[in-house]
């Protein structure tokens, strides 16, 4: 399996890019950065895109997206997300008032965008890889998501507050080669962190520690880009040494 980290920041800043991964050229997982990245070559590969929760940095690239769509190809592309992420996405977003109701153009029978709802903890698989969404603790509905290709994946937290579940699934799970984790905020700011349902290095290490993780590489994930130099230092001060930083243009093998 690939990943490519398109976007991996908690805002867009400069150079900072929101939320997107693609895995195996083919997949999406989060939309928040896409035709800021990719070639249309690579766009036409897109097969669908797995949607974590609504909030716009995770979803804006599906606008774009859908739009070089119109030109690039005929058929359109999957969405899949929980049943309350995908009606806010095609209640609000896709409604032709903020942007044209794609699941209904050009015609019902061929929309460019496909809406499907996932059952929570229930595996989907699309193009040869397994989905399995876990609902976390954010200010809005959010999943996040056990990624498998033949037995082996990763897993991945999204924006999320301290949950107990996902920890105890990455505890249990076979196969998992990393997790990619939210910390958004220092402990300067741990008040505005559970407030808007985000972790610090803190709450991080808590789960690690209590789930028994601390072998397992751990990928940071969606800092906002005024903290990372404060939050880089809080993890060089904690001398763990399974703790990464994930770059947006890199990519990561299973």
């Amino acid at each position: 399996m690939k990943v490519d980290i398109l976007g991996c920041y908690g805002n867009v800043v400069g150079p900072y890019r929101a939320t997107s991964f693609l895995i195996n050229d083919s997949i999406l997982l989060d939309a928040g950065t896409v035709t800021e990245v990719l070639t249309d070559e690579r766009i036409r590969n897109i097969k669908a895109a797995f949607i974590t929760h609504p909030h716009i940095d995770h979803v804006k690239g599906l606008f774009s997206l859908i739009d070089e769509m119109v030109a690039l190809r005929e058929d359109g592309i999957e969405i899949f997300a929980a049943k309350q992420v995908k009606d806010i996405i095609t209640e609000n977003l896709f409604n032709n008032l903020i942007w044209p109701d794609f699941t209904s153009i050009p015609s019902a029978e061929r929309a460019l965008i496909k809406p499907n709802e996932i059952e929570l903890e229930e595996e989907v698989e699309v193009v040869g890889i397994n989905f399995k969404p876990i609902l976390m603790n954010h200010s809005v509905y959010t999943t996040g998501f056990v990624v498998k290709e033949s037995e082996k994946g990763f897993m991945f937290t999204s924006d999320t507050g301290e949950t107990e579940r996902f920890w105890e699934i990455a505890r249990k799970e076979d196969g998992i080669e990393f997790i990619i984790a939210d910390v958004s905020f220092p402990e300067s700011q741990k008040n505005i962190a559970q407030i808007s349902g985000h972790m610090t290095l803190s709450t991080l290490l808590h789960s690690i520690d209590r789930y028994g993780l601390r072998d397992i590489p751990v990928y940071i994930y969606h800092m906002k880009p005024f903290f990372i130099e404060e939050i880089r230092k809080e993890v060089a001060n904690s001398k763990r040494k399974n703790l990464f930083f994930l770059d947006q243009g890199t990519s990561l093998f299973i």
